[in-house]
């Protein structure tokens, strides 16, 4: 299985003023064509889709432009998890429609982190590889508030939140690899803040 693995296209981003949508269509074209031209499999999206919670519709439309060219590429899944800049429920709100394009979107932590184990299969449904779609994890989803907490005490919570949550998908990953009875690989697509694209 070939893997793509790209994040922070930040559709919608404006620079000094300027609004970008010309460049991300430009990378968006670049990069279907790459997957074409390599026969990519699979596709990783991690995080910052785009550049604020609250896309415009162009930035909407090339982002759904993107998804349907892949549905007519050799491109069989495309895993989409949450960036900082995205907004979880806007993110989910097509979750179930995607599906049927083979996109599975991870918008938001749940309290079920099974949901962030995904299991890509072939054309001829045999396990091919398992994705750990982490998303970038806000504090509210893994640490509660105490009262009288030091900001010391907030950041350990914080770390420890995020290596709890990490270990536990992680053991999740390595349990479903043991029900199926196959020896793939599991990767991690964490959705984490980096250097936009576009």
């Amino acid at each position: 299985m070939k893997l793509l693995h790209t994040s922070d296209w930040h559709i919608g981003r404006t620079l000094y003023g300027r609004k970008r949508y010309e460049e991300c269509e430009a990378f968006l074209t670049w990069l279907t064509e790459t997957i074409k031209q390599n026969e990519i499999d699979a596709l990783l999206v991690a995080g910052d889709v785009f550049d604020t919670s609250a896309p415009s519709n162009r930035a909407q439309e090339l982002y759904y432009r993107f998804l349907c060219r892949m549905a007519t590429s050799s491109c069989r899944h495309v895993i989409v998890v949450a960036g900082n800049h995205d907004s979880p429920s806007f993110l989910n709100a097509p979750k179930e429609l995607l599906k049927a394009l083979d996109v599975h979107v991870i918008g938001n932590s749940t309290e079920f982190p099974e949901d962030e184990v995904l299991v890509l299969r072939n054309a001829q449904d045999i396990p091919e590889l398992i994705v750990c779609a982490v998303l970038y994890l806000r504090d509210r989803d893994i640490r509660v508030v105490e009262a009288g907490e030091s900001v010391e005490d907030k950041e350990r919570k914080l770390i420890d939140g995020i290596r709890t949550h990490y270990a536990t998908v992680a053991a999740l990953a390595e349990q479903k690899r043991d029900e199926l009875g196959v020896d793939i690989p599991i990767i991690d697509t964490p959705g984490f803040p980096c250097a936009p694209l576009c």
